[in-house]
């Protein structure tokens, strides 16, 4: 990123994966003489912060989350802070789970040998109930997807069909696409094959399945992100002078009437801060605060960022901003369950469907997953997580 010889104070609103990423980033500049994060919630961390506690008084973040092998930066930044083994479990296999019970094993496809992607996922995927005579019909989805390059070309020929149309249309037997694509999207997507667009599914399935062979494979944090990554991740970016104030809103910006860009974002405190820097000059009153800026950077979600246009007279003028008012996300209902005594799962990480009609879920061992932070607990530790 290029600054100009002004752009010196950044605030970064926002203190999700995105918003810790720039703050990382631009810390390591010469050009950047102070960031400042700036989040409404105690602790960073976004849509998986650990900031909810639970009635006994347990630390929990909302959901579960993976770290597939395509996540080459997050990797990267694990072995930067030196924490990858301690943050990371290992590779293991997965269960796909519907109402007639188990349907499918995913193995850890690295320790298998290398065949061409695609093959290698039909081969030495354990689909327990669909013959080759159904796994064949996917060759015509096969072809669709060689042929989806990303381009805006093909963007635009398959957002135009449904994922499901487009199956039926390839050939995909009722049965393949019943129990095997049916729950990708489900559970990747949220949302069942006829509310997807095909580019949608096609682009989500080449990242996380097909890309190459070890696609699929994934890792899961041995605890709450917020502890194992995003805690120590924070300390290396304060030892470089990020300051981080949380528990505040960003409310309204100032503008520089000379040049029209952001000068200023203008802050209310929600609760007790933590800030390194002190911040002496906050309205009593109002606890309405002014950070002097030379550059805002925009980190937050689709229906965090809309409030935001909202509610500001000074984005509210920008069409770019005014669009974003027009994104919804998805929300998703994550439930941990402490039970009073110990229950295997053959499988720590699992996907579900069948259960709801056009829901996917996900059930995790968080006592086997987290281990050994959860040992003490009398019982098994479960999460169940489904779009709501």
């Amino acid at each position: 990123m290029t600054w100009g010889a002004a752009a010196k104070r950044v605030v970064v609103v926002g203190g999700g994966w995105g918003g810790l990423s720039a703050a990382h980033a631009l810390s390591k500049s010469p050009d950047v003489s102070s960031i400042t994060v700036v989040d409404a919630a105690a602790r960073v961390g976004g849509l998986v912060s650990d900031a909810f506690l639970t009635p006994g008084g347990r630390r929990a973040e909302a959901g579960q989350h993976g770290f597939w092998d395509e996540y080459a930066n997050i990797f990267r930044l694990l072995d930067e802070l030196d924490i990858t083994d301690d943050a990371l479990t290992g590779y293991a296999e997965q269960g796909q789970y519907s109402p007639a019970g188990l349907e499918a094993v995913w193995p850890v496809y690295r320790d298998s040998n290398r065949l061409p992607t695609g093959l290698a996922q039909a081969l030495y995927t354990r689909f327990l109930k669909l013959g080759p005579q159904h796994l064949a019909t996917a060759a015509g989805l096969l072809a669709a997807f060689a042929e989806f390059d990303d381009s805006e070309e093909a963007r635009q020929k398959y957002d135009a069909i449904s994922f499901r149309d487009l199956c039926q249309k390839l050939g995909v037997s009722k049965k393949l696409y019943d129990e095997a694509f049916e729950p990708m999207v489900l559970t990747g997507l949220f949302a069942p094959g006829e509310q997807c667009s095909a580019a949608a599914a096609l682009g989500m399935a080449y990242f996380f399945v097909l890309k190459h062979q070890n696609s699929f494979d994934v890792r899961w944090c041995r605890g709450n992100i917020g502890e194992k990554i995003f805690s120590p991740w924070c300390d290396a970016m304060r030892e470089r002078g990020v300051d981080f104030v949380l528990s505040t809103r960003a409310v309204g910006f100032e503008e520089n009437p000379s040049t029209g860009a952001l000068s200023g974002v203008r802050c209310k405190r929600l609760g007790q801060m933590n800030s390194a820097n002190g911040l002496t000059d906050v309205d009593e009153m109002s606890g309405e605060f002014l950070l002097e800026a030379d550059a805002v950077i925009f980190a937050l979600g689709a229906p965090a960022l809309a409030s935001l246009v909202r509610g500001s007279s000074t984005l509210s003028r920008y069409t770019e901003f005014r669009k974003f008012c027009d994104l919804r996300g998805t929300g998703v209902l994550a439930t941990r369950l402490f039970l009073d005594r110990p229950l295997k799962s053959p499988y720590s990480a699992n996907a579900c469907w069948g259960f709801d009609k056009g829901v996917g879920m996900t059930f995790f061992d968080l006592t086997t997953l987290h281990s050994p932070a959860l040992d003490s607990e009398p019982g098994s530790v479960f999460e169940v997580s489904r779009p709501c």
